[in-house]
């Protein structure tokens, strides 16, 4: 079963714009889940070229893909937790780089523990996931580092 086609088992949204063209699949499913997957009334990837240094918004977009995830059943783009802790690290915030490496994966395990992966594309096998995975041991070294120094 399509993603689309369990999100309509919910509510049925209107398919077509007023002027006849086709929504878009964030479209619909802005609509089926109140908005859920929208930061400011924008989809998340409408975000990630213009906004992809300003920490607040790649926050927000995180927030807005984990609440998808739970309404609409979306795997969580990584993209947007991977610019948080990126920054993060620019800014010497271990703790929050951290947390969201640690909040990223253990959201991605709940999804796949839940949903599964027949008919789905696993994204712990991508790149983003992976690199995620990959700078939690070094986050969680230059938290221990600057706890030391402190």
């Amino acid at each position: 079963m399509s993603l689309l086609s369990k999100l309509f088992r919910k509510k049925a949204p209107q398919i077509e714009k007023p002027n006849g063209e086709p929504k878009t699949s964030g479209e619909l499913i802005a609509e089926v889940t109140g908005g859920t997957n929208l930061v400011e009334g924008k989809q998340t990837w409408e975000y990630a070229k213009e906004k992809k240094h300003d920490i607040d918004y790649m926050k927000k977009c995180c927030d807005a893909e984990l609440k998808s995830m739970e309404k609409a059943g979306l795997v969580p783009a990584p993209y947007y937790f991977e610019r948080v802790a990126i920054l993060s690290r620019k800014e010497k915030n271990y703790q929050q780089e951290v947390d969201y490496c640690k909040s990223y994966i253990n959201a991605v395990e709940r999804f796949y523990k839940k949903h599964g992966t027949k008919g789905r594309a696993d994204v712990r096998k991508g790149p983003r996931y992976q690199a995620i995975v990959k700078r939690l041991p070094k986050a969680k070294e230059l938290l221990s580092k600057s706890r030391q120094t402190t």
